[in-house]
């Protein structure tokens, strides 16, 4: 199965089940509670990993049953029993539940692409399961080269466009500011002086089109 569409999600307060409490479901439910989402655990023992996340969680301590996902927005099937997660998959399938099955990709609906985050940027890898270990490569070169310098440029420009739709009440010329501010090299000006200057600089220009 090849997954092509990327997407990515807004898990905020979303209620997400993970069934499994070893090490790799550990990574899965991390990864939930730091996108904020309201997450499940479905198992009868926790690991000594998932004992050690300090973010709050819901812990069903019994082994899966189908009414432990109702109303998932996304389920993770990581438990060690290969025919459980495949029942798990069908469920959710039959539910229209998104759901990842960390030992069958087959089963899956969606995979987790490697990735890392500067402020709003986001930058995901995937090889459609060809080799994870190169793709967490790639993203480890990506994350050299686009450094914390992104996070600020991005909030600056987030802010001019806020700024634009304020005070620029032509539609033409505000798309033309947005665009000339793609011209510019903020990045430089980030990078040689200061996120002050980069801002101080961006309001100048945004006075040129004010009406």
């Amino acid at each position: 199965m090849a997954f092509t569409y990327p997407v990515t999600l807004d898990l905020e307060k979303r209620h997400c089940v993970v069934v499994g409490a070893g090490k790799v479901a550990a990574r899965k439910i991390q990864t939930l509670l730091t996108q904020k989402a309201e997450v499940s655990v479905i198992s009868p023992v926790l690991s000594m990993e998932v004992k050690a996340i300090k973010e709050p969680f819901q812990h069903i301590a019994d082994y899966y049953r189908r009414e432990y996902i109702k109303n998932a927005f996304l389920v993770i099937a990581a438990t060690n029993d290969r025919q459980i997660n495949e029942q798990i998959a069908d469920d959710c399938q039959a539910d229209n539940i998104l759901v990842n099955v960390i030992d069958n990709k087959s089963k899956s609906s969606f995979t987790v692409s490697s990735y890392f985050t500067q402020g709003d940027l986001l930058i995901a890898v995937s090889t459609n399961g060809a080799s994870p270990a190169v793709a967490k490569a790639i993203k480890r070169d990506l994350a050299e080269k686009f450094g914390a310098e992104y996070a600020v440029m991005l909030k600056i420009l987030q802010n001019a466009r806020q700024m634009a739709q304020e005070t620029i009440k032509d539609e033409q010329k505000r798309r033309l500011f947005l665009q000339s501010l793609a011209e510019k090299d903020l990045l430089e000006l980030i990078r040689t002086e200061s996120a002050e200057t980069a801002e101080k600089r961006v309001k100048t220009w945004l006075s040129f089109y004010w009406d």
